[in-house]
């Protein structure tokens, strides 16, 4: 069994005013010590649009390295391409993590935005 247990959470609403790792240590052996990670909201949404882009450039480089449907004289500009290509879906990824973040202030403050 594990000593440790790590998770990681956003840092909003009361967990803002946690520092940034806690640590809960049990003295039972059975039960695992529990290490909660608080991260930045803007770290959180900037990690997810890097994982995105990443994982759209290995998909689009991949399908244009073994297809000639994009067409580029080298490897490099074949990149940059695919980079570019890539950029259109971190955008939706980032308009996407805005709206689940607005949504969930608009639950946490009704009387601004006139929905009660």
């Amino acid at each position: 069994m594990p000593d440790e247990l790590h998770t990681t959470i956003i840092g909003t609403g009361e967990a803002e005013k946690l520092p940034t790792e806690v640590a809960v240590v049990t003295d039972n052996p059975m039960v695992p010590s529990l290490v909660v990670s608080v991260v930045n909201p803007i770290v959180a949404i900037a990690i997810r649009l890097v994982n995105v882009f990443l994982l759209t450039f290995l998909g689009i480089l991949t399908g244009a390295m073994t297809t000639n449907v994009i067409t580029a004289p080298d490897f490099l500009h074949l990149a940059f391409k695919c980079a570019g290509l890539s950029i259109a879906g971190t955008s939706l990824a980032l308009i996407k993590d805005l709206i689940t973040v607005f949504g969930k202030l608009e639950h946490k403050y009704p009387l601004l935005t006139g929905s009660v």
